[in-house]
């Protein structure tokens, strides 16, 4: 049996290079955060909700990004069956003052998993429910946890009990589960930058049985912590 081994050289343009590049970036993209990186989605069968990011896609559209887009989402609040969903978007929206309204609510328990957390108002809201007694549980990427500015020390200074991920790869949740039945996630970290600068995206979920999968994700998160695996 006679074998062939044929070997293709292409060379592009500096268009379709830029376009290799970009369709490759794409590709490892999924690629990780499907099969490597810890992180989530979610997926809700609502026109009020595809309303809401078809309003802000059509702003970054227009080429508004930042601080130069309007406040304008069409529906903010939308009941989904049993689950409450609040739709917001970073800058225009003033993120954060949802998710500290939230955090100064809580009653229970707050577990988070974050890539990036600097955010020192939101880090102080969570000690100070800490130090009233509510128990704290969180995990920070490996890779931020000391990084400038990190939270990390802050929180752990103050009472609550975080992690490094261990994850070999990256942990890439920005999550909040709040009493067991709150869910907040989405593409807004918890930074300043998130808030004041980049175009982020923010959830809040009130719907027990969603906070379960994602506490289940937590636990899964968390025994990882404390047991880092090796990368291959």
């Amino acid at each position: 049996m006679v074998r062939k081994t044929f070997l293709y050289r292409l060379y592009p343009s500096r268009t379709q290079a830029r376009l290799l590049d970009a369709t490759l970036e794409t590709c490892r993209f999924f690629y990780n955060d499907t099969f490597r990186n810890s992180n989530n989605m979610l997926r809700f069968a609502s026109r009020q909700v595809a309303a809401d990011y078809a309003r802000e896609f059509q702003q970054l559209f227009d080429g508004r990004f930042g601080t130069a887009k309007s406040s304008a989402t069409p529906y903010p609040r939308v009941q989904l069956g049993m689950s409450h969903v609040e739709v917001y978007f970073s800058p225009e929206d003033g993120v954060a003052k949802y998710v500290l309204q939230r955090l100064a609510a809580a009653k229970r328990s707050i577990h988070f998993m974050a890539f990036s957390y600097t955010s020192s108002v939101i880090a102080d809201a969570m000690v100070a429910q800490a130090q009233a007694g509510l128990p704290v549980r969180g995990v920070f990427e490996s890779q931020n946890a000391g990084g400038t500015g990190s939270a990390f020390s802050r929180l752990r200074q103050g009472g609550a009990n975080v992690l490094e991920d261990g994850n070999c790869y990256i942990l890439h949740h920005k999550v909040i589960i709040i009493d067991e039945r709150t869910v907040i996630t989405g593409s807004h970290n918890f930074t300043n930058s998130a808030e004041r600068d980049n175009d982020e995206n923010l959830v809040i979920v009130d719907d027990p049985n969603l906070a379960r999968a994602y506490l289940d994700e937590f636990d899964r998160v968390y025994a990882q912590a404390q047991a880092p695996t090796r990368c291959r």
